[in-house]
């Protein structure tokens, strides 16, 4: 029966491994253009939003269509800590794009993730 009375303190110290653990795993929150997305233009800027604060010089995206390797600007933080942006530079016709993605949160381990998106419309964007 001396293991019992041990047993609050070390669920209590696996709930705050738990609990401590959670808020600092990065996902995929929201994007524009969202995936599986059906545009009717070529967006002007592109955007990904995470669970939490990436770190930037362990986070990136890229994005490639029929054309190959779409032109981005520099990737920067956006309105909030969470979002990450960059302007579109290159043309973007009409066709399937998919959009990858690698991040990693301040002081823990690298996710990659990837989807796609397309571009319906007849018009280019040359941004």
């Amino acid at each position: 029966m001396k293991n019992s009375r041990f047993a609050p303190f070390l669920a209590l110290a696996a709930i705050v491994l738990l609990v401590g653990w959670i808020p600092f795993h990065l996902e995929l929150e929201a994007s524009y253009p969202e995936a599986d997305a059906a545009l009717e233009e070529a967006p002007s800027q592109i955007w990904l939003r995470f669970s939490v604060e990436p770190d930037m010089e362990r986070t990136s995206f890229s994005v490639r269509g029929p054309q190959g390797t779409v032109e981005l600007g520099a990737i920067s933080t956006g309105e909030e800590a969470e979002i990450i942006v960059a302007q579109v530079g290159g043309e973007m016709p009409a066709g399937t794009y998919t959009l990858s993605w690698i991040g990693a949160p301040l002081d823990d381990h690298t996710v990659r993730g990837r989807f796609n998106f397309s571009i319906e419309g007849a018009d280019s964007a040359s941004r």
